[in-house]
């Protein structure tokens, strides 16, 4: 797929990332998953929390895409690129009013 297709999708899941309630659930699990190691400060704690939020937003909105080129006898990387998008704008939307409001205001 081209590279430049992949683009919209990045944009929409590091908004998601950064914007979704799920994030502060991740957040909060941070003893769990964040190393002991590594500094634990807040802000890069919620940073890791959205970058995780933002991977596992591509991961999932690409499954219907995969879907797509497994099943299609001749896939057109427009339509994958197309579902995949549609995918991460369709995870997105519950963000939406926090985006709206950090918008505003």
């Amino acid at each position: 797929m081209n590279a430049n297709l992949l683009a919209p999708v990045m944009a929409i899941a590091i908004v998601n990332g950064i914007f979704s309630r799920w994030t502060a659930i991740v957040y909060v699990l941070y003893p769990v998953w964040y190393p002991s190691w590594a500094p634990a400060w807040s802000q890069a704690v919620y940073l890791v929390s959205a970058l995780i939020m933002a991977t596992l937003t591509i991961m999932v909105a690409g499954v219907p895409a995969a879907l797509y080129e497994r099943l299609a006898s001749a896939p057109r990387p427009s339509i994958t690129a197309a579902i995949w998008i549609a995918g991460a704008a369709l995870l997105t939307l519950p963000a939406l009013p926090y985006v709206l409001a950090a918008l505003s205001g």
